[in-house]
């Protein structure tokens, strides 16, 4: 057997995929599937739409500052969904903060989060929080709540909690 022979049925594969791609790909192929697809958008069944520039035009980022004693809170405008996508933050204490939780109303249900500090990271006890990933969505009108758990009832120091995410309209 010849090298060219012993190659063939790779070429023959090679050159049978290219032509299903382009015929996969040709404009009649593509005319046939779009005439397949109808989207029906009437008053009483609308297509559901969200502008994805919500993000960059309504942005959000706060700092609020809760303590063992005291909670922090955002309130949600009415007509607003407030999107939490994430959370940093650092405790100049004497490092028995454990973990902070974020309580939301979130349709109409109750939702929390609980988010573990790291350990003391120096001979300071700075505790961080470094940046926690979550997709929390509170309800318009609603508030969100930001507590922190301390093992240690008498720690005042400063807690810095930083919420990250943008403003979305609820309609």
């Amino acid at each position: 057997m010849t090298r060219v022979q012993s190659f063939r049925p790779y070429l023959i594969g090679i050159a049978s995929a290219c032509a299903v791609l382009a015929i996969g790909l040709s404009r009649p192929v593509h005319a046939v599937a779009s005439a397949l697809v109808t989207v029906v958008n009437t008053a009483s069944n609308p297509v559901p739409v969200s502008p994805i520039e919500d993000r960059t035009t309504q942005a959000f980022g706060q700092r609020v500052f809760p303590s063992v004693h005291n909670y922090a809170s955002i309130a949600v405008p009415a007509g607003k969904r407030l999107v939490i996508t994430g959370v940093t933050g650092f405790n100049n204490g004497d490092g028995s903060i454990s973990d902070l939780e974020v309580d939301m109303t979130s349709n109409g249900q109750g939702n929390a989060t609980r988010i573990p500090f790291q350990t003391t990271a120096s001979s300071t006890f700075l505790r961080f929080l470094q940046n926690y990933n979550v997709f929390m969505v509170a309800d318009p009108g609603s508030t969100v709540y930001v507590f922190i758990d301390d093992s240690n009832a008498n720690d005042f120091a400063g807690v810095n909690i930083d919420l990250h995410g943008y403003w979305t309209s609820a309609n």
